[in-house]
């Protein structure tokens, strides 16, 4: 993969084998995901076969067509996904935690389908953007991050990963039906004018974001919003991650 994407880690590369193999894969063996606080997923195996048949060719995209690069750097701290993803032309990078090495295929599938959906081939990847092609802005982001969930909800209950706090909150919003309420806490300057309309029509969705919070995190929101530099400050890549294991 070397060339379309940098810095590869070791469960990428073990889901790129598995996503890629010879004929059919079997339905997966799924594990229950859990958190500290006891809050459990969980998981379909026949759901979990369709996320590994649609990241086949996702995967198979990023590592072999030349016309973009997806580079993926490390740093030193913890953040979301789309707080460390810049778009420049036809490159997307993207960083996340160095210790948490399990936690980059959910990053690099995001900031490709942020630089499809720049190329104006989101449709091509993403399902909801091909039954709608008007999809945009919140709702477009909605989707995409879905996926992104589905991918960390795979690398959970099949890949055995371990938990990565950013991932995990993104997963059981997802999950807890309250992903449009964590996406304008979370990106308030990006959708800004979304979140007023979404106020005005839902006056109590950042209490009700606060009950999730408490009932699953223990806190009152989300845990990592860093400082934009200091969410970007990288660490030397002059050596690869080390590999994951099963």
């Amino acid at each position: 993969m070397r060339g379309r994407l940098l810095l590869v880690g070791g469960i990428l590369g073990l889901m790129v084998l598995a996503a890629c193999g010879a004929g059919e894969p079997p339905v997966p063996q799924t594990r229950t995901v859990i958190v500290y606080t006891g809050e459990r997923i969980q998981v379909d195996g026949e759901r979990m076969q369709g996320v590994q048949e649609w990241l086949r060719p996702q995967l198979d995209h990023i590592e072999r067509d030349p016309s973009f690069l997806i580079r993926v750097n490390r740093q030193t701290a913890a953040a979301y996904p789309w707080a460390t993803t810049e778009l420049l032309g036809d490159t997307a990078v993207t960083a996340y935690e160095r210790a948490a090495v399990e936690a980059e295929p959910p990053f690099v599938i995001y900031a490709h389908l942020r630089l499809m959906s720049e190329r104006s081939e989101v449709a091509e990847w993403l399902p909801a953007a091909e039954d709608d092609p008007t999809l945009a802005g919140l709702d477009l982001e909605e989707a995409i991050l879905e996926r992104v969930s589905d991918v960390w909800l795979l690398g959970r209950s099949v890949f055995d990963t371990q938990a990565h706090g950013p991932l995990d909150e993104l997963l059981y919003a997802n999950e807890r039906g309250v992903l449009r309420e964590f996406i304008l806490a979370t990106q308030p300057d990006r959708f800004e004018d979304e979140r007023e309309r979404f106020t005005r029509e839902n006056p109590d969705w950042e209490e009700n974001l606060q009950d999730f919070f408490q009932r699953t995190f223990e806190r009152d929101g989300p845990g990592y919003l860093l400082d934009p530099d200091t969410a970007r400050e990288e660490e030397p890549d002059d050596d690869p991650p080390p590999s994951g294991a099963l």
